[in-house]
């Protein structure tokens, strides 16, 4: 429940139930968790529009949902930020394609896949086929493919 919790007050969207324990409730805590979950709602929209930009809205949601598994994921960061600018994580994070315009979609799929939407089916990885021969995503177990992205774990 604890791991849920800090999801939860780390990337709930605004105007969404959120589930506090008793002893961390306070004005400034909750100002500075909505802040917080403002700024990764902004974050996860770049990245969507950055890697999935021209890509059906189910491979926005998709692509948004990798980024969320990640963060639950003991091999990686454990926040939206830690696994955007991880090192080599994201090719639109290296080419600067997330500070181009975030379209309303991308925000959409963000806030689908903070709702807790995953047509991702779990995956921790996303990739485009013909934009690569990295034998190390290959190798992953494939479980999706949305428009021109497959999804593996």
């Amino acid at each position: 429940m604890q791991r849920w919790v800090k999801w939860t007050a780390a990337f709930c969207a605004a105007g969404a139930l959120l589930l506090w324990p008793a002893a961390t409730f306070d004005g400034h805590r909750v100002l500075a968790e909505s802040r917080a979950a403002k700024d990764n709602l902004h974050l996860l929209a770049q990245v969507v529009c950055g890697e999935a930009r021209g890509e059906p809205y189910e491979g926005k949601v998709a692509v948004a949902a990798v980024i969320l598994n990640r963060t639950l994921d003991n091999r990686f960061p454990d926040s939206v930020a830690g696994v955007v600018y991880q090192p080599h994580a994201f090719e639109s994070v290296a080419n600067g394609e997330i500070y181009k315009e975030t379209t309303e979609e991308c925000f959409k799929a963000a806030r689908a896949a903070l709702a807790g939407w995953d047509p991702s089916n779990g995956a921790l990885f996303f990739f485009a086929p013909a934009k690569t021969n990295n034998a190390f995503i290959w190798s992953r177990e494939q479980v999706r493919t949305i428009g021109k992205h497959i999804f593996a774990k």
